[in-house]
């Protein structure tokens, strides 16, 4: 199983191209000039969707590569197949998070101005948003196929530029979304049980495409 987590890991760092680089840095510009010291946080959240649609790339790219032919060749049953799946998207958290530290401490670099608080919902977000992302568009994956995938993943898509949007234009303050890290603790047992059932659903459809 160690292996097919490796190979899902490095088909992920794998889509980081050039294209993507060059999102994120139009993204960060953009943000920079109009969103002040909420910048890095606002580039943080950005930066979470992308990490959760990598994941559909990656499998994408294994599917060209008719990766699962092969697969069934190796004496790995399904429920190993998918959990080691669900692990490469639990260990590509430390990007996200990364992303959040250093984005909002070069926005602090910057304007001089920084809370805490803005660097802690960042952190909750880049633990919770790129899972979320994944648990929500694997199951639709495997039942109905890429392209059905990555439109369900839209309305999540546009749910964070919302807040970015929000944030931007001053309707939303850090202080009204409450404590940080009381979000992510309320969070993390509903994510879990999300969790669970994306990767039961995902299964069931992998069997039924076999």
């Amino acid at each position: 199983m160690r292996g097919m987590i490796y190979k899902d890991l490095c088909l992920f760092f794998k889509g980081i191209d050039k294209v993507v680089l060059a999102v994120l840095g139009g993204l960060l510009v953009l943000l920079w000039y109009k969103s002040g010291a909420y910048a890095g946080m606002l580039f943080s959240f950005a930066l979470d969707m992308m990490v959760g649609l990598l994941h559909l790339t990656a499998l994408e790219k294994e599917e060209k590569t008719a990766w699962r032919s092969y697969q069934r060749t190796m004496p790995v049953g399904v429920g190993k197949v998918m959990a080691g799946k669900y692990a490469a998207v639990l260990l590509t958290a430390p990007v996200s998070v990364v992303g959040a530290v250093v984005s909002n401490l070069a926005a602090f670099a910057v304007y001089r101005t920084f809370w805490p608080e803005v660097l802690g919902l960042s952190v909750a977000a880049a633990i919770i948003v790129p899972p979320v992302f994944a648990l929500f568009s694997l199951p639709f994956y495997y039942w109905l196929g890429n392209r059905i995938a990555q439109f369900t993943s839209l309305p999540l898509a546009f749910l964070l530029f919302y807040a970015i949007k929000n944030f931007e234009d001053g309707w939303w303050t850090v202080a009204d979304l409450g404590a940080p890290g009381s979000l992510l603790l309320m969070g993390m047992p509903a994510l879990a049980g999300m969790f669970l059932l994306s990767l039961a659903l995902s299964a069931a459809g992998y069997c039924r495409r076999k």
